[in-house]
């Protein structure tokens, strides 16, 4: 019995290379194309981000229209001017990459801003003071700490590093109103 050779049934030498050429190129540019694209944590932080500077900018527009108070005023108008400048950057970045994020603050800070609202005078100034100044501010440091660190994709990493040193800033501008309002 005879078994046959035929260049048909054996892949030769040469169709092999080029089969494993392709594939090699294949995963790599796979892989290239999965490095340039940020992951879950980097499209995260983003959104987080974005939220985050839309229920400042609206939280303290509130404020310079509620508020009879020079200091909380002041400090309402430096949130609206820095956080829309840091929003138009981030949704700069955010298109740049593909990632869609909202220009409005999420339903759960929806409602902080309405409850924010519908109060006056000292209770408003010192609600907006320790709500949307202290506590908003250090979970956005630590948002932004966090990603300057564990970002993967390095515009973003650079896009937190950046804009971290203004938002402890703007903590400790907070810690400075919430404290005056408190005596």
């Amino acid at each position: 019995m005879r078994i046959s050779t035929t260049s048909s049934h054996i892949p030769s030498l040469k169709s092999v290379a080029i089969g494993a050429t392709v594939a090699l190129l294949s995963g790599i540019a796979i892989d290239s194309i999965a490095a340039a694209a940020p992951g879950a944590y980097d499209k995260q932080f983003l959104s987080k981000a974005a939220d985050a500077g839309s229920t400042e900018i609206a939280a303290s527009k509130v404020a310079q229209s509620k508020s009879s108070n020079g200091d909380v005023k002041k400090f309402a108008d430096a949130m609206v001017t820095e956080h829309t400048k840091v929003a138009d950057e981030l949704k700069q970045l955010a298109s740049s990459k593909q990632i869609e994020v909202s220009d409005q603050p999420g339903a759960r800070h929806k409602v902080q801003i309405d409850k924010l609202s519908r109060l006056e005078g000292k209770q408003f100034d010192a609600e907006y003071a320790a709500s949307i100044g202290v506590a908003a501010h250090r979970d956005v440091v630590k948002l932004f700490t966090d990603a300057s660190q564990k970002a993967s994709d390095p515009d973003i990493k650079a896009f937190a590093s950046k804009n971290l040193p203004a938002l402890q800033h703007h903590l400790e501008m907070a810690n400075a109103l919430h404290a005056a309002l408190s005596k």
